[in-house]
């Protein structure tokens, strides 16, 4: 009877031991993660008082405008997607090769891009297209600079014309347009549109060639 008794107790104790084993184990990890969040939290809190408090470097943009040097940075990738439309926009529009299906299905891909339909309408009602083809003259483009001020933008380049004889027309071009932001679609992955684009310049500075040959 004893012999019972003591075997009850024996495992009543060792029951008693795991259960405080267990509640050791659940306290310490509970203990462990309380104070990694506090740490977290103080890691958190400093940096942003750091941040706060940091005084904050000003720099003059290209336009001349003064700006904090986190604000060119924070920007500077959505700049670069802007210059890479207002790139890829001009030259489908302005790079032609004699062949009258190439200048149509460059053109139309161009007008996803930019406003480019009353330029369109414009020089096809000079005839600029059919006489490109007849005279069998490749035009393209270089860029020079694109600069942008809040919604607005520049493009500065010269658009070449090479034709029979290996005569050569240089012209500066600059445009200038609207920078809007807009969804990105199968047909323009940039998520910008260059709208109310007009040429501000487009003159003559260079011709090579044989003379009294002109475009």
């Amino acid at each position: 009877m004893n012999l019972n008794k003591e075997k009850t107790f024996e495992i009543k104790y060792l029951r008693d031991i795991d259960k405080g084993i267990q509640t050791g184990k659940y306290l310490i990890i509970g203990s462990l993660s309380f104070c990694f969040l506090i740490v977290l939290t103080t890691l958190i809190l400093y940096k942003q008082a750091v941040i706060a408090q940091k005084p904050q470097p000003y720099i003059m943009d290209r336009n001349g405008e003064i700006r904090k040097v986190y604000d060119i940075y924070n920007d500077g990738f959505e700049t670069l997607e802007k210059k890479a439309i207002v790139t890829k926009a001009h030259e489908l529009f302005f790079r032609l090769e004699p062949d009258e299906q190439q200048i149509h299905r460059n053109i139309q891909k161009s007008f996803y891009y930019a406003d480019f339909i009353p330029l369109y309408e414009f020089y096809n009602s000079q005839n600029y297209y059919n006489n490109l083809v007849q005279r069998n003259a490749i035009q393209y483009i270089k860029t020079d600079s694109i600069a942008f001020h809040n919604e607005w933008g520049r493009f500065y380049g010269k658009m070449l014309i090479r034709g029979q004889g290996g005569v050569t027309k240089e012209n500066s071009l600059i445009t200038e347009f609207q920078v809007e932001k807009r969804d990105r679609t199968d047909n323009n992955l940039y998520g910008y549109y260059l709208n109310k684009l007009k040429i501000v310049e487009n003159k003559e500075i260079s011709s090579r060639g044989i003379k009294g040959n002109h475009f």
